[in-house]
């Protein structure tokens, strides 16, 4: 067809066509299995939850994960154990039929949770056990608060947790402080308050409200009003770290700790979490198809750390991947889809013998994805 064109013309269409196949083809290429993810496909959240039990079964440690600090080795191990009892949970309520085997999943990784091994991280940083402190002036919210949140589901889940009580006793802790907080806001670690982390106590909170009947009110309230302080007045964004004391920014707005704040808030109630969403899609870039998140409001450089993981470009991975759950939370398939490939083109997801691994993610990076690609609607848990 293009022999009858003059060459020149034949020339430029023969360049757009290479032109548009460049944009077009890896990102469609990579976002191919978004459409099945979308929908709640069986064979794919089968395939995810798969992947994340081979972590989960394994004899995983702190050690394992090598970030170079204690700490954070600790705080990835809790991570690996709560995004995948999240991600269970999210795909015991997207197919019923499931449920009993993967609340019995849930339990395992609340019991990992719970195991001092595991709490270890929180307890050397504070130098009293989370557990051991409830009732205390410390929240231990680096520890208790996502706990909480983890429990909340189980909960909804099943109503006769064997959880209940501790589930109980730690809400009532973090509501007390929450409520008598002069910012409204606690403490992550001593001298350390993380919005991000407060916003996972929030939605902690509501779920417990919701499935124990217990009365919230107060601390809500309270919740409302930090989460309107702490969001920077020109961005939307939320701050990232605060002075416990003060309330004075120790660092501003940034795209992985709002990605993860949409998550968090989606359960307590919608419209904040859509605002935070709605904020951050200021931060989207995309390049030949493929969707990002900056890390920074534009303008603003700056490098990456534990929080963000590398940023190149401005763009964050942290802030990239937990966007993906709320594209899902608020309904954007164009988003999802644009992220979705990105996922794809740097996690290297590997499907071998019924499971899917991300061959770059590790242990931490499967459970995370496992729970951002299935992030619930925020009316799952305002429903009944």
């Amino acid at each position: 067809m293009l022999q009858g064109l003059r060459p020149w013309l034949r020339r430029g269409v023969l360049a757009l066509v290479a032109v548009l196949s460049l944009r077009l083809l890896p990102s469609t290429w990579c976002s191919r299995n978004a459409a099945t993810v979308w929908a709640d496909d069986a064979p794919s959240l089968r395939a995810m939850a798969t992947g994340v039990d081979h972590w989960r079964h394994g004899q995983l440690t702190a050690t394992a994960l090598l970030t170079g600090s204690a700490r954070f080795d600790g705080e990835w191990l809790f991570g690996t154990y709560l995004m995948a009892g999240l991600g269970y949970g999210h795909s015991a309520i997207a197919h019923p039929a499931w449920r009993d085997e993967y609340v019995g999943a849930m339990e395992h990784c609340i019991d990992q949770l719970l195991s001092e091994r595991v709490r270890v991280f929180d307890r050397d940083a504070w130098r009293h056990d989370p557990l051991e402190d409830l009732g205390s002036p410390r929240a231990h919210a680096a520890y208790l608060g996502y706990l909480d949140l983890l429990l909340g589901v189980h909960r909804k889940l099943d109503p006769d947790s064997r959880y209940a009580d501790l589930h109980d006793r730690i809400s009532d802790h973090l509501a007390a402080l929450i409520e008598r907080s002069p910012i409204g806001l606690v403490q992550t670690y001593p001298g350390e308050t993380y919005p991000v982390d407060n916003t996972a106590i929030f939605g902690a909170l509501a779920l417990h409200q919701r499935t124990a009947g217990a009365d919230h009110r107060a601390a809500l309230a309270t919740a409302r009003l930090a989460i309107v302080r702490f969001q920077d007045s020109s961005t939307g964004l939320l701050v990232q770290s605060v002075d416990p004391g003060s309330g004075r920014w120790v660092d501003g707005p940034r795209g992985s700790g709002t990605a993860l704040a949409v998550y968090f808030t989606s359960f307590w109630d919608e419209a904040v979490s859509l605002a935070l969403y709605r904020a951050q899609q200021q931060l989207r870039r995309d390049v030949l198809g493929f969707g990002t998140m900056r890390e920074y409001p534009s303008g603003v450089d700056g490098r990456g750390d534990i929080d963000s993981g590398p940023v190149v470009l401005g763009v964050s991975i942290s802030s990239t991947g937990f966007s993906l759950a709320g594209s899902r939370i608020h309904d954007d398939r164009d988003t999802f889809e644009a992220l979705f490939a990105t996922a794809t083109l740097f996690g290297a997801p590997i499907d071998r013998d019924g499971a899917r691994n991300f061959a770059l993610g590790g242990p931490l990076g499967d459970a995370l994805m496992f729970a951002m690609l299935t992030a619930r609607p925020a009316a799952t848990w305002s429903a009944p």
